[in-house]
């Protein structure tokens, strides 16, 4: 017998085992650790949306994802059309 101090080592080592696991796997997941820690789900006070709303609300989100899109790629374009130019100037 090696004398690892019985199953309480054991049940131990499980636990820490999947406490890391947890902490690797959920590193973000804020949510799941609620679940964990107070044992119960997340309730979310949102209004009951008929369809008609409903689809109104995701074409208005859809349409603001696609503007921030929109400008993320103009800004990207801006600031590499002043790299070229900066690059251009300073190589004549």
């Amino acid at each position: 017998m090696l004398g690892l101090g019985g199953s309480g080592h054991f049940k131990a080592v499980l636990q820490r085992r999947n406490e890391r696991k947890d902490k690797a796997s959920g590193k973000f997941d804020k949510k799941k650790l609620l679940n964990k820690r107070y044992g119960k789900k997340l309730e979310f006070n949102s209004p009951n949306l008929r369809t008609s709303e409903l689809e109104r609300l995701k074409a208005g989100i859809r349409s603001n994802i696609k503007k921030d899109k929109l400008k993320d790629y103009l800004l990207f374009f801006i600031l590499f059309l002043t790299l070229f130019i900066s690059f251009y100037y300073f190589m004549n």
